[in-house]
């Protein structure tokens, strides 16, 4: 019998098998397994209490020595090197208030992240906004707008979480913020290793009551669970501020804190 011959035998017996005359053995073949069910997803955060709500407001006061913002050298690269430049480290208002600060809530359930995208961007050789807050689990769009080469380096603590080259005209990266492990910080730094004087800080929180001082030191935060809480500002350089606020649905509750200059780097 040839090979040939030999292969077709075992072709036909397999169909006569198929169609079945399998007798008692294909009556008493396994049943196919049932189709797997897809997995159950994943539990959202507690959604915040349906109960009443109230709001908070505050200052961020500064009460130290006057900062004068310094001019940065942007040699290095002829495209920043346009436009002038100072460091925004330290960023005192007119009215004698911090701008820049990070204020949360501490303590109010969780949240489940917005779906719309949060956004930083790099303009002029320079992160915009300086400091930003999301939700845990938010993405975040990172643009590039400059006509010339960035690189996104972000560390939590010493730790790098990613470090990518974004060269102009690419489109936004978009990552997810995720929150913090125990005993790591809360802010996400970031840095470009091609630009060093670039940075930013984004704040991951387990829900949206934050906010982030502006140019009048001032905050609001709305839609807060009647309650007694700490709330905390936090400053790149003079650290984290805290104090106890109860919300009431009746009025603002209110949340001032103050720096002098002298508090320990954070």
């Amino acid at each position: 019998m040839t090979v040939r011959t030999f292969a077709l035998s075992v072709a036909v017996a397999a169909l006569i098998g198929c169609s079945g005359g399998g007798g008692d053995a294909a009556k008493s073949a396994a049943p196919k397994a049932p189709a797997a069910k897809p997995a159950a997803p994943a539990a959202a955060p507690a959604a915040a209490p349906a109960g009443p709500k109230g709001s908070m407001t505050g200052k961020v006061a500064y009460a130290g020595a006057p900062v004068a913002p310094k001019k940065l050298n942007r040699d290095s690269d002829p495209f920043c090197n346009k436009t002038e430049a100072h460091e925004e480290a330290i960023v005192v208002n007119a009215n004698k208030t911090l701008a820049n600060v990070w204020v949360k809530v501490v303590g109010a359930p969780d949240a489940a992240a917005p779906k719309e995208l949060a956004s930083i961007e790099q303009k002029a050789c320079t992160y915009e906004p300086r400091v930003l807050g999301v939700v845990a689990g938010q993405k975040l769009a990172i643009k590039n707008s400059d006509e010339t080469l960035h690189n996104i380096h972000t560390y939590r603590g010493a730790t790098t979480l990613f470090n990518m080259a974004q060269p102009n005209g690419m489109g936004a990266i978009k990552k997810k913020m995720k929150a913090p492990k125990a005993g790591e910080p809360a802010e996400i730094k970031f840095k470009c290793d091609v630009h060093p004087w670039m940075t930013a800080f984004v704040g991951v929180h387990n829900n949206g009551l934050q906010a982030v001082t502006g140019k009048d030191g001032a905050f609001e935060i709305k839609d807060v669970p009647v309650g007694k809480y700490t709330v905390e500002a936090w400053h790149e350089v003079y650290g984290l501020k805290k104090v106890e606020v109860e919300v009431k649905a009746d009025a603002p509750a209110t949340a001032e804190f103050s720096y002098d200059g002298t508090e320990n780097k954070g």
